[in-house]
């Protein structure tokens, strides 16, 4: 799932200037698979089935990366088809050839964009720390000395490590993993994507305070294509248009209407 941190830059500068460059062993899809995808093919888009990035309501698929990838994919002239699978999988999958792009809230880091190409950014968003009703936990303060659980491979595990040190990281499968995990008294919060908190405190069989939510610094929020994928200048391109031409801003506020526009987007006129 996705994960998280930004960066507040000005105007034109971040979709049309930030150029993610990538690093890996496998060799780029071949360009007759390229070309099709992006002429009238199909693009295969991996995706982790979580609210409310993409989820089905009555059999209707909803969720805000699904609309964005669906509208780049189309904008690509392909034709999307979405893969579910765990996040732990997406990265596997990508490299193995059996997707061609993953939407899933992942953000950059420079660990990944050693190994894979991003996309110019399509969001920027925050971190939260859910925990227990009862908790002494009442904000980020709170959180030294604890035992605090991440989903394994996700942004919040290293932010953890790196930004605090007084912390046992407790590492888990899943989300729903994440809050058994509390429940059993042997993690104390769960340091997880704000934009899934509310569906997290939905679904969990104990009851759970408010998220305190918090902007992430430095990591904006790409698709992720195999390293040397020409396709990626096509995204970067239909991105920039959907931001320009206010698509995007329609696609955020359906989803993210209570999460604060970044300058990143704001300055752009969204």
């Amino acid at each position: 799932m996705s994960q998280t941190k930004f960066v507040v830059v000005g105007a034109l500068a971040l979709l049309g200037a930030i150029v993610f460059s990538g690093r890996l062993s496998d060799p780029a899809p071949p360009a007759t698979d390229e070309a099709s995808a992006a002429a009238g093919g199909t693009l295969r888009i991996g995706v982790d089935s979580a609210e409310p990035a993409y989820y089905k309501v009555d059999g209707v698929t909803k969720g805000f990366d699904y609309q964005m990838a669906r509208s780049v994919a189309e904008g690509m002239g392909a034709e999307p088809e979405f893969v579910e699978m765990e996040f732990n999988e997406l990265f596997p999958a990508l490299e193995a050839g059996k997707i061609d792009m993953i939407g899933a809230q992942v953000t950059k880091t420079e660990a990944a964009e050693r190994k894979y190409d991003f996309s110019a950014p399509y969001f920027v968003t925050y971190v939260s720390f859910l925990a227990p009703k009862g908790s002494t936990i009442k904000s980020r303060d709170d959180i030294d000395g604890k035992k605090v659980a991440v989903v394994e491979g996700t942004v919040q595990e290293r932010y953890l490590e790196e930004q605090y040190e007084d912390v046992t990281v407790i590492k888990t499968p899943n989300a729903d993993a994440a809050v058994r995990s509390m429940g059993r008294g042997e993690a104390d919060a769960f340091f997880y994507g704000a934009p899934y908190s509310r569906s997290v405190i939905k679904g969990a069989p104990i009851p759970l305070t408010e998220p305190i939510v918090y902007q992430a610094e430095d990591a904006p929020i790409g698709f992720v294509v195999r390293e040397g994928d020409q396709r990626k200048e096509q995204i970067d391109e239909v991105i920039e248009d959907m931001v320009l031409d206010g698509e995007w801003v329609k696609i955020k506020t359906d989803y993210f209407e209570a999460v604060p526009l970044s300058e990143v987007f704001r300055e752009k006129g969204a």
